[in-house]
């Protein structure tokens, strides 16, 4: 998990260098243009087709046809990843693309409530790498570790709100880790169990105890995974 704080660093340390040719920010689903020519980095969903081709989801709408990663695919998972894509469509797909590298993405845990879950706090990031798209929340987030850190858990918790299923309550479990440094990471959780949107967008809530321990909250747009 803290891995990602070296990688985020180092990639957004290359991307503010270069914004024109490593325009990151593009990848930002409410950003996106429909120019996806570059260098860029992204969080995509890894997905194979019924005639058992691998592509990617980027958002809720755009799929990107991976020409070297055929052979990587082992299931459905979320990752974030460096790819040159192109404008050119390959098939059913909108876009192109050679993947630079690509790391998996920590799963967390949907669990209704009353389910024990963790109580330790957590900062979730405003950034683009906070999200809801293709029936997934992905989560940056900052949290305490140790020096040599235990395997820290992450959960939201669903059918808090009786009049809202859309609610979820982001919960953190440090399993006993102490704190000696902040650092960042990022989990994902796949919502796809939620009620179904039916085809529409929803405002889904999500809500969270932060570093300092206060209650805090951030919106999305939800729409089911087809």
């Amino acid at each position: 998990m803290r891995k990602y704080l070296y990688i985020i660093l180092c990639v957004l340390g290359v991307a503010s260098c270069s914004t024109g040719e490593f325009g990151y920010r593009d990848m930002y689903p409410e950003e996106y243009s429909g120019d996806l020519s570059g260098e860029f980095l992204a969080i995509l969903t890894v997905k194979k087709s019924a005639l058992d081709t691998v592509y990617f989801q980027l958002n809720d709408s755009t799929t990107i046809y991976p020409v070297n990663y055929q052979n990587k695919y082992t299931r459905m998972e979320r990752v974030f990843c460096d790819i040159m894509a192109w404008e050119k469509r390959t098939g059913s797909y909108n876009h192109s693309c050679n993947v630079e590298w690509a790391e998996s993405i920590e799963e967390g845990t949907v669990v209704p409530a009353g389910s024990p879950s963790g109580k330790d706090y957590i900062d979730v990031l405003d950034d683009w790498m906070t999200s809801v798209e293709d029936g997934y929340l992905t989560v940056h987030y900052d949290v305490w570790w140790g020096t040599n850190p235990t395997a820290h858990g992450f959960s939201v918790v669903t059918g808090t709100d009786p009049e809202d299923p859309y609610v979820l309550h982001l919960r953190h479990d440090a399993r006993g880790d102490v704190k000696d440094e902040k650092a960042d990471g990022l989990v994902c959780f796949d919502i796809n169990s939620l009620p179904s949107t039916e085809g529409k967008y929803k405002i889904l809530t999500l809500k969270w105890y932060n570093l300092g321990g206060s209650a805090s909250e951030k919106k999305f747009k939800f729409k089911t995974r087809e």
